[in-house]
């Protein structure tokens, strides 16, 4: 599986191969969530990579500026900016996705100094008056793209952009898929593997490096040997390790209801018609992330579809400490999933991996817990 082996390495680091080609030739731009509309940085040129802090070990220069209430992504973000982990950036943009990230960034413009910095208003509310709010932001940073880098993102280049990023969105769709049947072709951490690597390669050479790993995946014998099928659902997570452990125990993860996961790919921008309009209204109405007001009940629909297609046993509810919004949205989905007969289990975790030990322990028991549900 050499495509496979590929993306595994690529996701062990906040940089890769594609990355320092792309910055021998141009302009690369880091960004924090998955409400940034991608395809406006990409038909400019410029390459869009996802912020990561895989590598941090400690968050001593982060802690001065930041609260140790605050998420240990945002603080381990910091830490390896100030460390000048991030140097192949020329560009930051950020968005109110949550107060943790709003106070990172706050941080991060003032004491990292890396030249382009943006900040991208979300609605939190889907409505026509959000919709055209948010039409309104992703011109304003077209504009300031434009203006910056002294170049144009015409009209031809974002729907060439969009078609890119569509046609990457069904081949991840495609991979996803193949973890439907009962031997599945891709373990969940060989595919958050795919996912985090693919977040910092251009996508049209991604969209060629899935097709490859889609062939190759067909002479693929599938996992079969597995206690029990799994979905794991909550706030960021980019650690394929994380999954690995689940996985050592015996549990299959097959589904997933995450923004480095199906929440990433799922929904398509439509290719005709006004292409700021389409892209606000992808990026406002996809999958809901927690942040979102009153999308609740779409959430809850969105992992009970995917228990049932997926033919899931048991969902796993992990949420990073301090994590505002997650933490609300766990308590919630706790009681519906059970009161559904879906077996839940809740694993709070900092970004920095650690306790494995007290999580097998855990993971033992609901897998044990799951089995003699069929007995």
């Amino acid at each position: 599986m050499k495509t496979l082996q590929l993306f595994i390495e690529a996701s062990h680091s906040i940089s890769n191969s594609w990355i320092n080609s792309w910055k021998d030739k141009g302009y690369i731009l880091g960004y924090f969530c998955t409400h940034v509309p991608e395809e406006v940085v990409y038909a400019a040129d410029i390459l869009p990579v996802r912020i990561r802090a895989v590598g941090c070990r400690e968050t001593s220069l982060a802690d001065a500026y930041l609260s140790s209430f605050n998420c240990s992504f945002v603080r381990c973000s910091l830490e390896l900016a100030l460390e000048k982990q991030y140097h192949f950036l020329d560009g930051i943009i950020s968005c109110n996705s949550c107060d943790h990230i709003r106070r990172g960034y706050d941080v991060w413009k003032h004491k990292v100094g890396t030249p382009f910095k943006h900040f991208l208003q979300v609605p939190r509310m889907i409505s026509d008056e959000a919709l055209e709010a948010f039409k309104h932001e992703i011109t304003v940073l077209k504009k300031s793209l434009e203006n910056y880098f002294k170049i144009d993102i015409s009209e031809e280049k974002l729907r060439d952009s969009i078609m890119v990023y569509n046609d990457t969105r069904k081949l991840l769709k495609e991979l996803y898929d193949m973890r439907k049947n009962g031997s599945p072709k891709i373990s969940g951490s060989e595919f958050l593997s795919v996912i985090t690597a693919g977040t910092a390669i251009p996508k049209h050479q991604l969209k060629l490096l899935l097709n490859q790993l889609l062939n190759e995946l067909l002479e693929r014998e599938g996992y079969s040997d597995y206690r029990a099928r799994l979905m794991i659902v909550g706030s960021l997570l980019d650690a394929p390790q994380y999954i690995q452990t689940i996985e050592d125990m015996g549990g299959l993860v097959v589904a997933d209801a995450l923004c480095f996961g199906s929440r990433y790919f799922w929904d398509l921008v439509k290719e005709k018609g006004d292409p700021i309009s389409n892209l606000a209204e992808k990026y406002l109405k996809k999958v809901p992330c927690a942040r979102m007001i009153g999308e609740h009940d779409t959430r809850l629909r969105y992992v009970l579809d995917t228990v049932k297609e997926f033919d899931v046993e048991g969902v796993i509810f992990q949420r990073m400490k301090f994590c505002d919004f997650w933490g609300g949205e766990c308590f919630m989905f706790r009681r519906e999933l059970r009161e559904r007969g879906v077996p839940f289990l809740e694993l709070e975790r900092e970004y920095i991996l650690s306790g494995a030990e007290a999580m097998k322990t855990r993971v033992q028991a609901f897998l044990e817990s799951i089995e003699s549900r069929r007995t």
